[in-house]
Parts: structure tokens; sequence; C-alpha cells
């Protein structure tokens, strides 16, 4: 079928029809997102899908080995170069760290190194920096379901702050970043870095987070922009778009006033918006309806046990009215 996306605003889409296969959180576990993929190609050949939906974090995986994010992403542009747009890939809060050049990690675990220095071997730097800074946060359908990575912020109960997050452009945030480095004394500013981060010189921790060469790299003052962009008061409505963590951060009574604002902004000038899908938190059983408007799916190492990972398959033209609406639409990641 003729595709029937729409890319409304850079980081809201549009889909009025056609089968979709939504996943949440693979990690950089080549095995699980492998039988995701083939079970799209199996399907699409059947003419029993037209959209593969990877919602956020493909990449990083839980222990340092076996990560494998970057032939996943590669995988992806492989995808995108046969099926076109039918490949949607949403930015998660793991993907965010490589657009803007500042660290991720939790705990002892850092995340952002690996990945790093995967990517300046590759070969595929540009092609994924571009990739990257154009994924949407949102994407809505004519069936009243809207899918994101982490579910309803609070910063989406305003109107004019969910027009800020639809609208927002990051290569513009990032030439503003190297407008304001351009003035400044840039060697200060890295000693004031290092000294903030209580740890190595600059020029170690450029090595080691950017996988930068030295001095001479184009990127190696990239944790200066992106303390620079982060800094900014609007970057907290980019923040908590990827990092909410819903009821469990605003209890379920304000979660679910949050929700149904937030789907009324989604809603703007289009279907009316009647449930988000989201992933980014751990679920048993791999799935789990937040106040009766939000599903949370988990597809892979989020599932609770990991077997129970489940991937939904749903009519984006049907219309849906609460999220119990697509539980016959779940099916199971490991069939045994």
């Amino acid at each position: 079928m003729p595709l029937a996306l729409t890319k409304t605003f850079p980081r809201l889409w549009s889909l009025d029809a056609g089968m979709a296969l939504v996943v949440t959180d693979l990690h950089g576990e080549w095995e699980v997102y492998q039988r995701y993929r083939d079970r799209f190609v199996d399907l699409q050949a059947k003419g029993q899908a037209d959209y593969l939906i990877f919602a956020g974090d493909l990449i990083h995986a839980d222990s340092p080995t076996p990560d494998s994010s970057l032939p996943i992403i590669l995988d992806v542009l492989r995808l995108r170069a046969v099926y076109g747009e039918a490949i949607l890939y949403l930015c998660g809060n793991h993907e965010l760290p490589h657009v803007y050049g500042f660290g991720l990690s939790r705990g002892k675990r850092e995340y952002t190194p690996a990945f790093e220095a995967a990517l300046s071997g590759s070969g595929h730097r540009s092609e994924m920096s571009n990739l990257l800074r154009e994924l949407p946060l949102f994407l809505r359908t004519a069936a009243g379901v809207s899918i994101t990575h982490a579910g309803a912020a609070d910063v989406m109960a305003e109107a004019s702050n969910a027009a800020k997050i639809f609208t927002w452009d990051h290569q513009q945030r990032l030439f503003e970043a190297e407008a304001f480095l351009a003035a400044q004394d840039v060697a200060g500013l890295r000693r004031a870095y290092a000294r903030l981060s209580q740890a190595e010189p600059y020029d170690q921790l450029a090595k080691h987070w950017l996988a930068v060469t030295g001095p001479d790299d184009p990127r190696y003052d990239d944790l200066l922009r992106g303390s620079i962009v982060t800094a900014t008061p609007d970057f907290q409505l980019l923040y908590s778009t990827l990092f909410t963590r819903c009821e469990q951060e605003y209890g379920w009574d304000e979660y679910a006033a949050i929700l149904q604002l937030a789907l009324q902004h989604l809603s703007t000038d289009y279907t009316p918006q009647q449930v988000l899908v989201a992933g980014h938190l751990a679920v048993k059983n791999g799935f789990q309806i937040i106040a009766e408007k939000h599903l949370r799916l988990a597809s892979g190492s989020h599932a609770r046990p990991r077997e129970a990972g489940r991937y939904l398959l749903f009519d984006t033209a049907h219309p849906v009215e609460k999220a119990a609406d697509l539980l016959p639409s779940l099916y199971k990641t490991y069939v045994t």
C-alpha cells in the first residue's frame, strides 16, 4: 500500500493508514532485534504489516558485552534503504546523548563511550548523526493511538510547551551553542568543565566520552556544546519528555491528568488521540495499562521475565478508545 506518513512537525509525525508493528527498548540486543526484524519482513511480504516502528532506545546494552548497538542501527539503515519510510525510529533517552554530545551513565555503567568508540571506527558517523537528529519524539495515528518513548511528561500538560516540543530543532540548538562557544575563552571553558566534572583533565574526558583523537578533532569540544545546550531553560522540556517515569514520578492521579492533557495536545488539528503507547520502564509480563489511556510495552530486556517481551501489531486507521482495546493486538516475542 502507499505510505500514509506525514511529517506534520519536526518531532510529531502522523500516520493515517496501514498495519504497524511496534517494539520498544531493544537496547543493543541483536538476537531480539533480529526476531522483530524478521517478523516484520515476513508479515510485510504477506501483506499483513506496513510499518515497523522502533519506539526509542535501540542502543546501549545493559552490560558492556555483548553490545550490538551499532550493528543494529546499521541494519536499520539497511532496512530503510529497502522499505523507505515504512521503517520508523523514534528518539529515546539513550539516543539523545549522541545528538548533543553528553555522557549517559547509570551507576557504574557508562553507556555512551562504547557506542561513540564503535561509531568512530565505523566510517558511518555522518550518516548516523543525520539519522539521530531527524528522529521524531511522537507518532500519532488515525486510530487515535500515539506512540512515544517514555510516556507523558508533566511539561506536556501545557499547550505552549507541547508546541515547543513538537517543533524542536536540534540543529538550531547546536548552531546557537557553536555561536556562543566562538565568543568564549574555549581553553578556560575546558578547564571549567573538567573542574565541574571533578574528574580528569578535559582532554581525557573528551577522549573517553566522545572517542575523539585530540584537539584537532572537530568534535573535541562537543562536551562543551552539549553542556551549553543542556543548560538552556527549554532543554528541560526535551529531557522530561524522554526521561519521564510517568505514574512512578507523579503519582497515579496526577499522571492521569497529565496524560489526558498530553493526548489533547497531540490531537491538535488531527484525529482525537485516545491512547498513548510507550516503553522505557520495566514491566511484568511485557505490558501494563496505566490510567486506562496508557499502554506500557516491553519488547526486550525491560520485560519481566525477558521471555514475556511483546510487540504491538495494530491497524493505524481503526479507532481505539482505550488502552485495553489494544490487548488483542499484543503478541509474544518468544512463542514456545
